[in-house]
C-alpha cells in the first residue's frame, strides 16, 4: 500500500522536490483539496510536508490517525506543536545547518544598506539629484562598531564570524551563557541593547520572546543604534519600533521578517531610516536545493524505517 505525503501549509515547492515526492508517495498539496477532500487525505496521511509557517496544533493531529512524522522544509517550526507529535510518538524533522550561511549574508547585507543608506542613496540618483550636487551627505560605518547577538546559535555564529571580520566587537544575550564562547554574555537584552551600536535578532519565536524588544530596549539601544531582524518577526513590539524609527529614538532598523508578514506596516515602508526585505534570509537557489535533498532523505528514511535524519530535539528518530 502506497504512504501518502500531505503538503500543510502555504509555502512555495521546487519542482525537483515535487516530482521526487510523487515518485515516493501519494502526494497532496492541502491548498488545492475542498473541506472534505482534505478530512478524507488526512486520516489516510502518513506524513505531512510543513514549513516554517506551518500551523499543525493538538486538533490538527487527531485528524490524522495514520501520521507517522512531520517533515520540516525549514529551520523553523514554530506553528508545530512539537509536544503533542511526541505525546503520539510521531516525528518531526527540520533542515539545520542548511541556512547558516546564507541568513548570515541577509544580516549582513541589511545592516550594510542601513548604516551606509544604500536606498536612499540609489534614490539620490534616480531622482537626479547628484547631477545638480550637493554631494550625499556622509554615512555610519560599521567598522570598529559593537553587535551585540541576540541568539547566539548556528545562525547567530555565522553572523559573529562575519561581523569580525568587519573589524566589530561581539557580544551575545542568549537564556544562558555558552561556556565555550568567549564573546561578552549579557544576561539581559536591555543591557545588550545599552552596550551595542547593531541589535542581531536571531532568535526564534517563543511566548516568551514575544516583543522582547519593546520600547525600553529600543531607548537603550539609543539615538546612534540599529536594530536588525532576520529571527522572527514577533520579537519587535512594532509600534514601539516605528515610534523609535520616527522620533529618532534609533537610528534605523533593516528587517526580513514581521510581524504579520506578508503584511508589512504603511509606516515602515516610508520610512527613510529602514531597509525591507520580504523574508529572503535563506531564499537563494543554492540553498533551496540543500533543503531538498535534506527533506528527501527524511522522507526516505521514514519511507524505509530507518532513524530520520534531523529530528527535531526531543521527538523520536525513528
Amino acid at each position: 500500500m502506497a504512504q501518502t505525503i500531505l503538503k500543510v501549509g502555504n509555502f512555495p515547492l521546487p519542482d525537483e522536490l515535487f516530482v521526487e515526492l510523487r515518485k515516493r508517495a501519494d502526494f497532496y498539496d492541502e491548498n488545492t483539496l475542498s473541506a472534505t477532500e482534505r478530512l478524507e487525505t488526512r486520516a489516510n496521511t502518513d506524513i505531512v510536508l510543513g514549513s516554517g509557517g506551518t500551523v499543525f496544533q493538538e486538533a490538527d493531529f487527531a485528524t490524522c490517525p495514520r501520521l507517522k512524522g512531520i517533515v520540516c522544509y525549514s529551520v523553523g517550526y514554530d506553528g508545530i506543536d512539537v509536544a503533542a507529535a511526541v505525546k503520539r510518538n510521531i516525528f518531526v524533522t527540520y533542515a539545520p545547518d542548511t541556512l547558516n550561511d546564507e541568513v548570515a549574508n541577509t544580516a549582513m547585507m541589511l545592516l550594510l544598506c542601513c548604516t551606509r543608506q544604500a536606498k536612499e542613496a540609489q534614490e539620490y540618483i534616480e531622482q537626479g539629484k547628484w547631477l545638480h550636487g550637493p554631494a550625499y551627505p556622509l554615512t555610519t560605518s560599521i567598522d570598529g562598531k559593537k553587535m551585540g547577538i541576540a541568539g547566539l546559535g548556528r545562525i547567530g555564529k555565522a553572523i559573529a564570524t562575519r561581523a569580525k571580520a568587519f573589524n566589530m566587537e561581539v557580544g551575545y544575550y542568549g537564556r544562558q551563557q555558552q561556556a565555550e564562547v568567549t564573546y561578552p554574555y549579557f544576561a539581559s537584552l536591555k543591557d545588550l541593547a545599552a552596550w551595542c551600536d547593531v541589535l542581531m535578532l536571531v532568535m526564534p519565536a517563543s511566548a516568551e520572546n514575544t516583543h522582547c524588544v519593546n520600547a525600553e530596549v529600543l531607548a537603550a539601544l539609543g539615538s546612534q543604534g540599529f536594530v536588525i531582524n532576520v529571527g522572527r518577526g514577533s520579537l519587535i513590539d512594532t509600534e514601539a519600533l516605528i515610534t523609535a524609527l520616527e522620533t529618532g529614538q534609533i537610528a534605523g532598523a533593516g528587517l526580513d521578517v514581521f510581524e504579520h508578514e506578508p503584511e508589512v506596516p504603511a509606516a515602515l515602508q516610508h520610512l527613510p531610516n529602514v531597509a525591507l526585505l520580504p523574508h529572503l534570509g535563506s531564499a537563494t537557489v543554492e540553498t533551496r536545493a540543500r533543503m531538498t535533498k535534506l527533506v528527501l532523505r527524511n522522507v526516505d528514511a521514514q519511507l524505509q524505517g530507518k532513524p530520520v535524519i534531523t529530528p527535531v530535539p526531543g521527538t523520536r528518530k525513528q
